[in-house]
Parts: C-alpha cells; sequence; structure tokens
C-alpha cells in the first residue's frame, strides 16, 4: 500500500486560516457534489483557495467554526439562520448555548467520536435555538480540524425545519387515519390488487380474533374465510374487477376459535396520487344479528300468516273433525312434527274425546282411527299433567329416557320431543292438542308458544262449534214445544171453541123457549151464562191471536205509517162518529221497517183503548212520531181516564185487568200483542200517563 505523506492546507474562514490534514491516520473530508452542504474536502484546499473561500463565504448553507465550545467564526448564512444582523453579532457565543437539550446530547456524541478517531454519522439533525427566541431544524455535518495549531470543528447546517414540519405533520397525518381506522365500528382490510393483506384494524381483530400480526401478509383464501364461501369470494374479486367497487356482498368468515359470522362487505379500489390502481379497501360488518332478526321477522310473518289462515278457514266450518284438520294443516307448516293429536276434554265427566290422530308411517304422515268411545282421562297421564298443571310442558327426551307419563298409545313411547299444549275458551281447558317428533332437540319454548297462539284460535272455533251445536239442539227441542204448542192450539181452538159454541147456542134456546116461564133471576142466571160464553170465546180468539202473532217471522216491507194509520183509523168510523172522536194523525209520519198486518193490530189496540178508556165526552187522541238514527219514535196520545204508575208494567202482561168487566169491556190480552209485535220489530214500548188527564204509549219501530 503506498504511504501517503501528511499534507497541511489552510482557507481563510471569517478572517481565520482553517487548516486541514489528509493521510493514513487523518479521515478525509468529501467533496460536496454539485451542492456545498458536503464535507469538504481537503482536496480543494489545494486547488484554488480564494475560489473555495468565495463559496463558502456566499454558500445558501450555515457552515462555522467551533474552537474551546465557542463560535469562532461563521458565514454570513450561519448568522441569518440564527437571526443575527452580522457574523459578529454570533462569533465568540457558546455553541452549546444555541442548541436544545436533545441536540445538546447528540452534537457532544458526534464530537467525542470524532476525538476519539471515529467515523461518525455522516449527517445529523439539530434543533438550535434562534436569537429570537423561535428554533430551527438544521441538518448538521462535522468534521474535525485544527485553526491556529489547536483543535477545532467545522460545521455545516443547512435549513430542514420545512421539511421537518411536513414530516410531523405527515406522522400526525398518519397517527390520525391510524386513529380513525381503529375507531371504526366496522372491520377494515387494506389489500393489493392480488388480495394480499397489507394492513386491518382493530375492529378486524376483535371481530375475527386475528392480530394484525397474523393477518398482513396473508393471501387468498384467508383463514377468516368460510371455505364454502370461496366461491362467492371469487365472484366477488370478478365483479370487483369489473365495477371497480362493490356494496353489500355477504359472505361468512369463521373466527380464530372456529365460530361463524356473516359479514357484508363493501369493497372500493384505491388509486395512487398518479391515477394507478393501487389498493383495495374491505369495509366489513357483522350482520349476523341483522339476519337472526331477519330470520326471526320472516318466522313471525309466516306465524302471523298461518294464524290469519286458519281463521279464515276455520270460520267457514262448525264441524270439530274439521276444524281439527285444519289446525293440523296449519300447524305443519310452521312447526316438523312425526305425530300430531288433538282431544276434546269433558270437564265434568273428567273425560277425553280423541278427534284427530296424525302418525308418520315411513316417509308419510298417516291419519289414524281414533276410538269413538271417549276415554278416561286418568289413561293418558300425560293430559293429566296438563289439566292439573292448566300450563303447556315441552319434554325433551334424552337417549335413554323412558318417561311413562307421556305414552300415547304405542305411538308416544318412540317419541323423543314432545309438546302438549291447553286449549282454552272462557277460562276453561276444552280439549288439548300435542305435536311429537321422533328426532332429539326438536322444539324449543318457541315452539310451545306458537302452538299456544294456534290452539287458542282452534279453541274459539271449536267452542263456536259446541255452541252451534247446542243451538241446533235447542232449536230441535223448541220446534218440538212449538209443536206441542200448535197441538194445544189446534185443541183449544177446536175442542174447547166447539163445545163452548153448543153451550151458547143452547142456553139461548132455553132462554128464548122458556123466557116465559122462567122468573126475573132464572132470566138473569141464562144471561150470564150467554155472558160467559161470548167471553170465553173472546178469550180463545185472543190467545189464538197472540199465539199467531209470536210465531209468524214474515219478510219485512217499507211501511208507510200515514197511509197505515189513516186505514185502521177508516175502521173506527162508526166509534168515532158514536163517541164524538177527534183523531189528529200526521201526514209526514215517516216510513218504517216491518210486517203491515201486525203493526195494523198495534194501531187498531192503542186507538181502541184510547176511545173505550175515556171518560171525557168528546176523545181526543194524537199520533204523531220522530226520528232518532235508525229507529222512528211513534206517540199515541189520548186525554182519557189514565194509568197509574205502579201499573205501567202490568197492563202489558196477558190477561191483566185494572178495571172490572162490568166498566170497560176486552181480555186484556191487547196490550200482550201489541208489546210482543214490537219487539219482535227490534223495538221497545213504554207508557206514560197522568190519572185522570191521560195517557201516552211511545214505541220505536226501525227505519229504512
Amino acid at each position: 500500500m503506498k504511504t501517503l505523506k501528511r499534507q497541511k492546507r489552510s482557507v481563510s474562514l471569517g478572517g481565520r486560516k482553517l487548516r486541514t490534514s489528509t493521510g493514513k491516520d487523518t479521515k478525509t473530508v468529501t467533496r460536496a457534489r454539485g451542492r456545498s452542504s458536503q464535507i469538504i474536502s481537503s482536496v480543494a484546499f489545494s486547488r484554488n483557495v480564494e475560489t473555495f473561500q468565495h463559496l463558502i463565504e456566499t454558500s445558501p448553507f450555515g457552515h462555522v467554526i467551533l474552537q474551546d465550545s465557542k463560535i469562532l467564526s461563521a458565514n454570513l448564512m450561519f448568522a441569518k439562520l440564527m437571526a443575527f444582523r452580522s457574523v459578529e453579532n454570533i462569533r465568540g457565543k457558546k455553541f452549546s448555548g444555541l442548541l436544545t437539550p436533545e441536540s445538546q446530547r447528540t452534537f457532544n456524541l458526534m464530537v467525542r467520536r470524532l476525538e476519539r478517531g471515529e467515523t461518525p454519522i455522516q449527517k445529523f439533525d439539530l434543533v438550535l435555538r434562534r436569537n429570537n427566541g423561535t428554533t430551527i431544524d438544521v441538518e448538521t455535518t462535522v468534521i474535525r480540524c485544527e485553526v491556529d495549531g489547536k483543535q477545532a470543528f467545522a460545521l455545516h447546517c443547512s435549513d430542514i425545519t420545512d421539511r421537518k414540519n411536513l414530516q410531523r405533520r405527515l406522522i400526525d397525518s398518519e397517527s390520525l387515519f391510524r386513529n380513525v381506522v381503529n375507531s371504526m365500528g366496522d372491520a377494515l382490510v387494506i389489500t393489493d390488487l392480488q388480495g394480499k393483506v397489507l394492513d386491518v384494524n382493530r375492529e378486524f381483530e376483535r371481530l375475527t380474533g386475528y392480530d394484525r400480526s397474523d393477518a398482513v401478509g396473508k393471501e387468498i383464501p384467508y383463514p377468516w374465510t368460510d371455505q364454502i364461501s370461496m366461491r362467492s369470494v371469487m365472484d366477488w374479486l370478478e365483479r370487483l374487477r369489473k365495477d371497480g367497487s362493490l356494496r353489500d356482498f355477504d359472505v361468512t368468515w369463521v373466527t380464530k376459535e372456529g365460530r361463524k359470522i356473516a359479514v357484508s362487505l363493501n369493497t372500493t379500489l384505491l388509486r395512487s396520487s398518479s391515477g394507478d390502481l393501487a389498493a383495495m379497501a374491505n369495509v366489513a360488518r357483522d350482520i349476523s344479528e341483522r339476519q337472526a332478526a331477519q330470520r326471526e321477522l320472516s318466522n313471525q310473518v309466516r306465524r302471523l300468516e298461518v294464524l290469519y289462515e286458519l281463521g279464515r278457514l276455520l270460520t267457514g266450518t262448525l264441524d270439530s273433525q274439521e276444524i281439527a284438520r285444519i289446525t293440523y294443516q296449519q300447524v305443519w307448516k310452521v312447526i316438523p312434527f312425526d305425530v300430531f293429536f288433538l282431544d276434546l276434554y269433558d270437564e265434568e265427566r273428567q273425560e277425553l274425546r280423541p278427534v284427530i290422530w296424525y302418525d308418520r308411517k315411513g316417509e308419510d304422515l298417516v291419519e289414524y282411527q281414533v276410538p269413538e268411545r271417549a276415554v278416561p282421562l286418568a289413561e293418558s297421564p300425560a293430559c293429566v299433567r296438563v289439566v292439573k298443571s292448566r300450563k303447556s310442558f315441552l319434554e325433551l327426551r334424552g337417549s335413554q329416557a323412558t318417561s311413562e307419563y307421556l305414552r300415547f298409545g304405542e305411538v308416544s313411547a318412540l317419541s323423543k320431543s314432545l309438546v302438549f299444549v291447553p286449549m282454552f275458551s272462557k277460562d276453561r281447558i276444552i280439549g288439548i292438542v300435542s305435536v311429537q317428533s321422533y328426532e332429539y332437540q326438536s322444539y324449543t319454548q318457541e315452539h310451545v308458544t306458537l302452538l299456544e297462539s294456534i290452539a287458542s284460535v282452534a279453541a274459539i272455533a271449536l267452542e263456536k262449534a259446541k255452541l252451534y251445536n247446542e243451538t241446533v239442539a235447542k232449536s230441535l227441542e223448541i220446534e218440538a214445544r212449538n209443536k206441542e204448542l200448535d197441538d194445544f192450539t189446534y185443541v183449544v181452538s177446536h175442542d174447547l171453541k166447539e163445545p163452548l159454541i153448543s153451550v151458547e147456542g143452547y142456553t139461548k134456546i132455553l132462554k128464548k123457549i122458556y123466557e116465559d116461564r122462567l122468573d126475573g133471576e132464572g132470566k138473569q142466571y141464562l144471561q150470564s151464562v150467554i155472558e160467559s160464553c161470548g167471553h170465553m170465546k173472546r178469550l180463545i180468539e185472543d190467545l189464538l191471536q197472540l199465539s199467531r202473532v209470536s210465531k209468524v217471522q214474515e219478510h219485512r216491507t217499507t211501511i208507510k205509517l200515514s197511509e197505515l194509520v189513516t186505514q185502521v183509523i177508516s175502521e173506527f168510523e162508526f166509534a168515532i162518529r158514536d163517541r164524538k172522536v177527534k183523531i189528529q194523525s200526521s201526514d209526514s209520519l215517516p216510513s218504517v221497517l216491518g210486517i203491515e198486518a201486525h203493526l195494523k193490530i198495534v194501531f187498531r189496540n192503542l186507538i181502541s183503548n184510547a176511545i173505550k178508556f175515556c171518560d171525557k165526552p168528546n176523545p181526543l187522541i194524537d199520533i204523531t212520531a220522530t226520528t232518532e238514527g235508525r229507529m222512528a219514535i211513534i206517540r199515541v196520545k189520548d186525554n182519557g181516564i189514565g194509568i197509574e204508575p205502579q201499573y205501567f208494567d202490568k197492563i202489558f202482561m196477558i190477561f191483566q185487568r185494572l178495571h172490572k168487566r162490568e166498566e170497560f169491556e176486552g181480555t186484556g190480552a191487547g196490550l200482550t200483542m201489541v208489546k210482543k209485535i214490537v219487539e219482535s220489530h227490534g223495538g221497545r214500548i213504554w207508557v206514560d200517563s197522568t190519572p185522570g188527564e191521560g195517557s201516552t204509549f211511545s214505541f220505536t219501530l226501525p227505519v229504512p
């Protein structure tokens, strides 16, 4: 190796001679390439000292020489960097006073390395305190040299404040971006265009259980992707390349523990500053709860549809077996089963009457013939439990369980999952419905609740069918009673009336033939017999008429009351003229719905009574009407003898009279018939009266 001779060179910096040494034991100064920010080379000193000195003085970078820790000399740019007006203002100051504590430690370290002959870091950063109180970031290079035979250090400083501020802003921006990403409620996975994971956020770590270190660098297929979903993932990539972004793409992820979760992906292609595609941002949202809610909503809608359809179908039937079959069909839509049965329960007799029973035979559900006889409740322990507790119950048998109390024939012994539900009507158990499965763990409490809802609807239909059957039985009984009444009416009208006519006839003959032979008392007896026979005939006729009124159900028509009242008044022409009666009737009486013949009986009786029970020389009858809603209120007012308030109800009872027959004629059946007719038309009748002043009979009738 060629031995280098030690050479000494010097250059003036701010009036000072700077000498550097080169040789084997001295580090050379690297020459700046294109800029004076590099270490000053000792070679440059040997060429053109004046030119080099001029470059330093006019350099856009700061240069300073330190000796004994003080500033020996500096160029004008360094003075400007430190906010001094001239070089003279900075010369002689301690350099450590211009440094922050951290920069002081860094600078001292570099100096010690130079003093030990080590190679220092070529460039390092310092923070200098300026004369105006601000700080400045500088990039510094230092070399060891001699000034006037003593050790010195030459520093080169370039202002990097703007660059440092930019770096700090970038660091702050990255920190902010990282905080934003980590605070996202959704998982974020950033990948390159081939799908290699570049970064993930904390929500991804929480959701999947994979740490960032586990995820970064992973390629398709990802360990958190469900294998079944891989085809979907490939479709996702294909569509992403085609559309540039993808929204609401549902896939299944698998956590580190193996738990599956449903996520919805929203993916966007990211571009570089030059506009080229650079990466993919995948935002994944956990939709497990949403999908569960959607499934629950779908189930609820399905249940409501079943309940609606069940109610609609049950409305059209009154047969208990058909009701049970419809119930079976609707239950099958929402609850799977291998066995289904429905029993009616007679609480008074403590008996069950099987209505329908289905059991699986191979792949099919078969309807079996149920016993025609009623079964004692005690023969079905499961039903005993339902009746006693008045609650539904669910049993999920284990593999070795043999719960005998749930046995139903030979079928239930094979069932592994069983549900029994009582059917209530007005707080009474009227039946029991059960579904059973040959599989383990087939039912949940949710199935019990659903079956209870279906059982409630079916119970209403069964109770309605029961009431209908009871009504039919009552109707048949009433029909039989009516036939008996018809037979009685026939007897009254023929077997009683005919001999009565004979008695009356023979009495009249006796009176005519033997009238001259009878004394006054005998004639009076015969006359009493004749009058009693006439009264008896009138009673029989009124009774027959009342019977007809009670039974006849003719079609109602629209009747103009003004015309009907006029017709009835014309029937009393003789009585009106004889008693000098004045009847006032409005021509604007409303039309009503009713049976014309029956309404004539009403007005005929009321007008007749008004004339009969009047003690005034000039009877006055006033017929008026008003309409309220769907009913007309008709009033028949007279100026007769009136009625005591305590008799207001008694006058409408059959054969009830307030006066002796010698005072006023009649049987006491007229107002009873009036009341029957008004009530049969859907109205009511009442009376207001003041004794000695008159009465007002009011009644209501429906209007068209």
